[in-house]
């Protein structure tokens, strides 16, 4: 009986691992961190930030925690709708949900210090981050990020040629690398 527990619990980790990787990677680096770098830079949202630092830092947290619960219940929702087949759904979803994400860390960014003046807050904060460190000091996540790294490559490797269109190059990444994760991915 502990086998199949240690199985299972392997399995859900490595999931919740593979999560998180496609998270980080896929999202926040290639969509939300690009957007909250041009959301920075707007002028408009300059004089937001001027504003924000005469606002009560309890309008700030409530304002924080509504946006962060918002798109937190967007992203559960969107997983429901990928699990159920409706991928465009949920790519229209998630991909809401991004800009929304975005202004949510540009305004954590520029109020951290009256959030955290609020001692629970500051407490999540802390226990967030370290589980975050822990979950990268894991080997599941080590292994999945050098695995991943070598599906890149090989992507890039056999498939990011010059001259080839766009959807050429995704329907041959898409019809390969359902094999070829299959052979990666044997634990």
């Amino acid at each position: 009986m502990n086998k199949i527990i240690n199985t299972l619990s392997h399995y859900l980790f490595t999931l919740i691992v593979l999560g998180y990787i496609f998270y980080e990677e896929l999202v926040w680096e290639r969509f939300a961190q690009p957007i909250v770098r041009y959301i920075q830079s707007l002028n408009l949202l300059k004089k937001l930030e001027a504003y924000l630092q005469d606002v009560n830092g309890v309008v700030i947290l409530f304002a924080f925690v509504l946006l962060f619960v918002v798109v937190e219940l967007q992203g559960i929702y969107a997983g429901i709708l990928l699990l159920q087949g409706k991928v465009i759904l949920w790519l229209l979803l998630y991909a809401g949900k991004v800009p929304i994400a975005a202004f949510t860390f540009w305004l954590f960014r520029i109020s951290k210090p009256k959030l955290m003046a609020f001692a629970w807050f500051e407490k999540s904060y802390i226990f967030v981050m370290k589980s975050i460190d822990w979950l990268k000091a894991t080997e599941i996540y080590k292994n999945i990020k050098i695995k991943a790294a070598e599906i890149k490559s090989y992507i890039k490797k056999n498939y990011m040629r010059e001259g080839d269109s766009s959807k050429k190059k995704f329907k041959k990444i898409y019809s390969r690398l359902r094999i070829r994760l299959k052979t990666i991915f044997k634990m």
